[in-house]
C-alpha cells in the first residue's frame, strides 16, 4: 500500500480538459442508440471488450485502478485513462489520473525491459514521461504513468504563433537533449509522442518502445517484435493514410554485410564515368553489385519523419535521427501543413526528400554514407520560406518579378533563394510571422547529412531562442 499511496502523491491534478472527455463519453453511451450509427457503436463495444479482456488477464490492474476509456493504440501497445478504485467516490475534480499503457503479448521480453528502464533511469524530468509502476501477470504486462490532457496536433498545428513554437520546440529539443545524453535514440520522435497541454503549457515525450542504444550495434538490441504480421493501427496518430512504425530488424543471426562503396566509384552527380563499378550512374545493377549482401539497418520509426540515413539503410546511426525528425515537427508549423512528408514507402520517400532538398543535396548526402542515388530527373529543391508562404496563403510583394530560373511568377515561384543560402535548399528569412531564425533553425535540424545537422545542444544555443518569451496565452491579452 505504500507503493500505491506514493503514486496518489506524485500524480497531477486532474484537468477541466479530462473532466470534458469523460462527460462527453458518458453522454456519448447514454446516447447511444439514438444517436450513433453501427460502426461506432461497434467501435465503442470492441473497446468496452478490450478493458474487460485486459482487467480479467491481469486482476490486480482492476484492484487498484478504474479503466475507463482507451486514449491511444500503436502497433505494439495500447493505452488507457485509468484513475484510483479507492477514489471511485470522490468528484472527478478530485481524481487523479493515469496513462496506462497494456504492451501487447507478443512484444519480446528485453524489448519491454528496455523501455522500462528508459522510462525508469530517464523519466520524470526534462519533459521525458517516468514510470510509476509496472504490473505483470504471465503475457499481461502495463505501465502505470503520468497523464496529461492534450489536443491532436493537427487541431492546432496552424494555429501556433512564434512565442508559443519557440516554447514547444524548446521543450522537445531539453527532452531530447536530456535523452541523447544517455546515449539513447528515441527512434520515433513525432507530434503524438509529444504530448502537448497548451492550456497548462505542459509538455511529455513518450513511447520508448522503439529507443535504442547508441553504442550498440545494429544486430545488437532484441526484436521489437516475435511477429511483424500483425500490425494494428495508431488512433492518437495523425500521420498520412497507410503510413507504419516500423519493428526494428535486430535479428542476431549472422548475415551477409553489404559492401560499402568506396568514394572514387561514386560519381558526385551520379552519373556513369571514373568508377570501377560497371554501373556506376545507370539505372540498374551490374552483376558484381548483385551478388552483393542486402543492406541491413535499423529503420524503426514513423514514415515521413525517417531522415536521409535510415531510409538509405546507413547501418551507423546516431541521435542526429531524432533531430531530423524535430525539424519536420518544426517544418510543419511553419507551413501549417501535417504531415509534411506523405509518402507511404521508403523510394516514394526518397523521391519526397529530393523534390525538398534538391537531387545533387540527396546524392551528397548518398555519396557521404556511402551509397549510390540515381534519379531519373533532376530537381533544384525548394525554399521552406516561399512553401510556408504558399501553404499560408501570404503574397509576396507585388513589386516582385518572376523567378528568372523556372519563369513562374513569384507568387508560385519555390525556387531556393541563393541570396540566402549558397547550398540547394534554404530556409532563412522572416515569412508568416514568424523570424527568419525560425526557417534557418528548421535548415540546420533538416540538413540531410547527419555528421553536420544540429545536436539538441547546439539547437537550444541557436539564436531562434535568444528572444524573450510571453507566458502561455499573455499575447491574447495584450
Amino acid at each position: 500500500m505504500s507503493r500505491i499511496r506514493a503514486i496518489e502523491a506524485k500524480a497531477p491534478k486532474v484537468h477541466k480538459e479530462v473532466l470534458q472527455n469523460l462527460q462527453a463519453d458518458r453522454n456519448a453511451l447514454n446516447d447511444s442508440s439514438k444517436k450513433k450509427e453501427g460502426p461506432l457503436l461497434y467501435k465503442d463495444e470492441v473497446e468496452k471488450q478490450q478493458i474487460k479482456e485486459l482487467v480479467h488477464k491481469l486482476p490486480k490492474l482492476d484492484k487498484i485502478f478504474e479503466v475507463h476509456r482507451k486514449i491511444g493504440e500503436g502497433t505494439f501497445s495500447s493505452v488507457y485513462l485509468g484513475s484510483l478504485r479507492q477514489h471511485s467516490n470522490l468528484p472527478d475534480t478530485e481524481k487523479r489520473w493515469f496513462a496506462i499503457k497494456h504492451l501487447v503479448p507478443t512484444a519480446h521480453p528485453a524489448r519491454i525491459e528496455h523501455e522500462l528502464r528508459c522510462l525508469q533511469d530517464m523519466g520524470g524530468k526534462n519533459n521525458v514521461i517516468g514510470v510509476d509502476l509496472c504490473l505483470r501477470h504471465f503475457d499481461t504486462i502495463v505501465f502505470i504513468m503520468p497523464y496529461i490532457p492534450h489536443r491532436k496536433f493537427s487541431e492546432y498545428v496552424g494555429e501556433m504563433d512564434a512565442a508559443e513554437l519557440r516554447r514547444y520546440m524548446r521543450a522537445l529539443l531539453t527532452a531530447l537533449r536530456h535523452v541523447h545524453s544517455f546515449g539513447v535514440i528515441h527512434r520515433d520522435v513525432k507530434p503524438s509522442n509529444f504530448l502537448y497541454d497548451r492550456q497548462n503549457g505542459r509538455y511529455l515525450l513518450v513511447d520508448f518502445g522503439l529507443a535504442q542504444r547508441v553504442c550498440a550495434p545494429p544486430a545488437a538490441p532484441p526484436p521489437a517484435h516475435a511477429s511483424s504480421a500483425c500490425k494494428r493501427p495508431r488512433e492518437e496518430d495523425d500521420a498520412a493514410p497507410g503510413a507504419k512504425r516500423m519493428a526494428l530488424d535486430l535479428s542476431v543471426r549472422a548475415r551477409a554485410t553489404p559492401v560499402p562503396v568506396t568514394p572514387k566509384s561514386v560519381p558526385a552527380s551520379g552519373a556513369a564515368g571514373g568508377g570501377a563499378c560497371a554501373c556506376a550512374g545507370a539505372g540498374g545493377v551490374c552483376a558484381a553489385c548483385a551478388r552483393r549482401g542486402a543492406a541491413r539497418a535499423p529503420r524503426a520509426g514513423t514514415q515521413g519523419f525517417r531522415p536521409p540515413e535510415v531510409l538509405l539503410k546507413y547501418p551507423h546511426q546516431t541521435t542526429a535521427v531524432d533531430l531530423w525528425a524535430a525539424g519536420v515537427v518544426l517544418a510543419s508549423v511553419l507551413t501549417a501543413r501535417y504531415p509534411f512528408f506523405r509518402a507511404a514507402d521508403d523510394m516514394s520517400a526518397l523521391a519526397e526528400l529530393a523534390d525538398f532538398i534538391g537531387t545533387d543535396a540527396l546524392q551528397r548526402t548518398a555519396k557521404a554514407l556511402g551509397r549510390r542515388v540515381v534519379s531519373s530527373s533532376w530537381r533544384r529543391g525548394l525554399c521552406l520560406r516561399k512553401l510556408a508562404m504558399r501553404r499560408r496563403g501570404v503574397a509576396p510583394p507585388a513589386a516582385a518579378p518572376p523567378c528568372a530560373r523556372c519563369n513562374l511568377p513569384a507568387e508560385q515561384c519555390l525556387c531556393p533563394d541563393d541570396s540566402i543560402s549558397a547550398g540547394g535548399w534554404s530556409g532563412a528569412g522572416a515569412a508568416c510571422g514568424f523570424p527568419g531564425a525560425a526557417f534557418a533553425l528548421a535548415a540546420r535540424l533538416l540538413e540531410p547529412q547527419p555528421a553536420r545537422r544540429a545536436t539538441a545542444a547546439e539547437a537550444l544555443r541557436h539564436p531562434f531562442f535568444a528572444a524573450p518569451d510571453l507566458p502561455p496565452h499573455a499575447a491574447d491579452a495584450l
